[in-house]
């Protein structure tokens, strides 16, 4: 009876040591196959999550913009109350006098290390205020510059979007002034 029994296990022993082996050569590594089906999942995900992922990073520059302009906002404002009258009109990248948190290029605090712009302008007996934020790009949309005086004489934020589709500009208007307020 131990002489069956031996046998027995010898054979079970011998098949599942072959077995074994063939089990082995198979966990050695992916096939080609498997590699591409992966390979082409990871690219089908990616050309999903890339643009979502952009987009977000977009919308999270916009709104750090729309802060900065908050706060330089609350400064022209208080400027006008201790002063009376709004800061002149300065050119793109440069500070107003009197204005502490107006971010230039150069402290590469500005979002995608663009330009902002103080403007001050007169039109029909009063005057704009507004800052511009040249957006991605970081150069002004020449074709909303054109009509832009006209424009924006409610304060709010704004972009012209539905004017222009290339326009990445962001503005804050204060709204339309009176002229005694618009420079000293």
């Amino acid at each position: 009876m131990m002489s069956y029994f031996n046998v027995l296990a010898s054979i079970y022993l011998s098949k599942t040591l072959i077995r074994h082996r063939k089990d082995n050569k198979s966990d050695q590594g992916f096939t080609l196959l498997e590699l591409l089906i992966s390979g082409i999942i990871v690219g089908i995900l990616s050309t999903l999550a890339i643009p979502a992922y952009v987009a977000t990073v977009d919308k999270f520059h916009y709104a750090e913009a729309k802060i900065q302009m908050s706060c330089v906002k609350r400064e022209l404002e208080v400027f006008r109350m201790e002063r009376g009258y709004f800061p002149d009109d300065v050119n793109p990248n440069r500070v107003p006098v009197g204005i502490e948190c107006f971010m230039r290029r150069e402290t590469n605090l500005t979002p995608y290390d663009s330009l902002y712009d103080y403007e001050n302008w007169s039109t029909n007996g009063a005057c704009v205020i507004k800052i511009t934020f040249f957006g991605k790009d970081k150069r002004r949309n020449s074709s909303v510059n054109a009509t832009s005086r006209s424009f924006h004489q409610q304060a709010g934020f704004y972009n012209d979007r539905e004017r222009d589709r290339d326009s990445d500009d962001l503005y804050l208007s204060l709204g339309l002034q009176p002229s005694e307020v618009c420079e000293q």
